[in-house]
């Protein structure tokens, strides 16, 4: 299928950037803004009609989407990257801690309490994900802390919780860095980044679907793929494969099922640093047929690094970037 591509330049402070649309697997099209700036922009919650974004730094931000500048919400976290919202509370995933906050008037946040403490260290993969699920449980993801290794206790996972931090449940382990998930009906998919330093085209970034204390594998396969250093050792229980490979070091992150897009999904690729040919950077629509990805195309570049994508009530794409420490928004 041809793809045409629409560019629509944005200058925010005497700044010039540019957004591109792949219309061919678009709404059609677009318009592209930068929304705000947030530095070291990572997942994002709407809630109501405020996007809270959490950062790898040590505040969450509260921008207006109705437009207006981003405004410090919170700080003192340690790498806040996880922000979810259900019942008028955001709740926030840092390194080490569950916090949660009640959400007020113009999206402020008041009465700040951790309902989870002790997480586990997981090295470079310790910027945690979290969303809420269509039971009401939180869902947080804990990566690998390593390239290949075996993860111990907590490490490597993804568990499920109470709103209030209790009845703490491992819902998923064999799993080296998962930093985005979403669920389309009742079944949850997650991404998880491969392994690097096996070469340009192995192993793949993986898409999985969500079986109740499942194992995906790690550190024993990536894909189909048995992972240096572990070629001939036995895994402890039976791989449940990828439902969908991406390519190899593209490190797909957030991903969100839009409604806008009948079913279809948006993944943001924040781009390889392990690879001569970079790829990634960009967002692709994951394409369903018969409730199964079946291709994933490119829908938006010129993002920076894409880290999350989220749809606002009005059907927009909004997009963070931590490497511009920016927010995007594209209309129809």
């Amino acid at each position: 299928m041809d793809v045409i591509f629409l560019k629509a330049g944005i200058r925010f402070l005497g700044l010039a950037a540019v957004a591109t649309v792949a219309s061919g697997v678009a709404l059609g099209p677009a318009r592209a803004e930068l929304l705000a700036r947030v530095p070291a922009a990572r997942e994002m919650a709407v809630c109501g009609d405020t996007l809270f974004v959490g950062t790898k730094g040590s505040s969450v931000y509260a921008v207006p989407l109705s437009g207006g500048r981003a405004r410090r919400a919170a700080s003192g976290f340690s790498a806040p990257n996880g922000v979810a919202c259900s019942r008028g509370r955001l709740f926030v995933a840092s390194r080490d801690r569950i916090t949660a906050f009640e959400i007020g008037r113009g999206g402020t946040l008041n009465g700040r309490r951790d309902i989870r403490r002790g997480l586990p260290n997981s090295g470079g993969h310790s910027f945690r994900y979290i969303a809420v699920g269509p039971d009401s449980r939180l869902y947080v993801s804990f990566g690998s802390p390593c390239n290949i290794c075996l993860p111990r206790g907590l490490q490597g996972t993804i568990a499920s919780m109470n709103q209030d931090g209790s009845d703490l449940r491992r819902v998923a382990w064999g799993v080296r860095n998962s930093v985005g998930f979403d669920w389309r009906g009742s079944t949850m998919f997650f991404t998880d980044n491969g392994a690097d330093r096996m070469g340009d085209d192995i192993p793949p970034d993986e898409l999985n679907v969500l079986r109740q204390g499942g194992f995906y594998g790690f550190p024993y396969f990536g894909g189909r793929i048995r992972l240096t250093g572990f070629e001939d050792a036995p895994p402890p229980a039976r791989q449940i494969a990828p439902v969908f490979n991406f390519q190899a070091h593209v490190a797909a992150l957030g991903i969100h099922f839009f409604r806008s897009l009948g079913g279809d999904a948006l993944v943001a690729q924040h781009g390889s640093w392990d690879r001569s040919v970079p790829v990634g950077y960009q967002v692709v629509r994951l394409s369903f047929r018969g409730g199964r990805p079946v291709s994933a195309t490119p829908f938006l570049r010129d993002v920076g690094r894409p880290v999350d994508v989220k749809e606002a009530l009005d059907g927009s794409v909004l997009v963070s970037d931590d490497a511009g420490g920016a927010i995007y928004v594209f209309r129809r």
